[in-house]
């Protein structure tokens, strides 16, 4: 993880400021309304191994393509935690062409919400790191939402969907972006 390919995007304040009290151990304070942290991945991890000169893309998010390395598309890997803690990491996933050219053709129809895809988590997400080469199926609960990463028959991955992790393991690594105020109307 680079810290500039990962963001946070906002929660909502009130009466500008989070009215619970920061965590004893790692002092990052829960949402006040129970909604989890958003931390984003501004591009997969494998555009910063291409040398500038050489990378050649197609799209943005949701989309992207990067020619002879694949396809990727935008998708929410929601982690129950700890102590009223939850947090969606944004992360990209790669996908085969023909599952691309669906996902992009469907998008803004109501064929959208039947989506099912299947791929490989493009980004190195702590405390897990680089997950195994594991297949990984994406499905839509919202049509206004990028897919959810929703299983996995590889059991390591399985259990970060499946499971509830302490809050400060895994907030840890992002602890000083929590902390920070967002930008507004992020």
């Amino acid at each position: 993880m680079t810290k500039s390919n990962v963001s946070r995007t906002s929660r909502i304040k009130i009466g500008g400021k989070a009215r619970v009290e920061p965590c004893e151990c790692c002092g990052i304070a829960p949402d006040p309304r129970g909604r989890p942290f958003s931390i984003t991945f501004g591009l997969p991890d494998v555009v910063f191994e291409i040398r500038e000169e050489l990378l050649e893309t197609w799209g943005d998010d949701p989309f992207l393509a990067i020619k002879g390395i694949g396809f990727f598309v935008r998708v929410i890997m929601p982690v129950k935690l700890t102590d009223g803690f939850s947090v969606n990491f944004g992360t990209w996933l790669e996908i085969h062409a023909d599952d691309f050219r669906k996902a992009w053709q469907t998008w803004n129809f109501p064929e959208y919400a039947d989506l099912e895809i299947q791929g490989y988590v493009g980004n190195d997400i702590e405390p897990w790191n680089r997950f195994p080469h594991a297949l990984v199926k994406a499905t839509v609960r919202e049509p206004e939402q990028v897919p959810y990463l929703t299983a996995s028959e590889n059991e390591t991955f399985a259990k970060v969907l499946r499971e509830t992790w302490p809050h400060a393991e895994v907030l840890a690594p992002y602890a000083e972006l929590l902390k920070s105020e967002p930008p507004l109307g992020s």
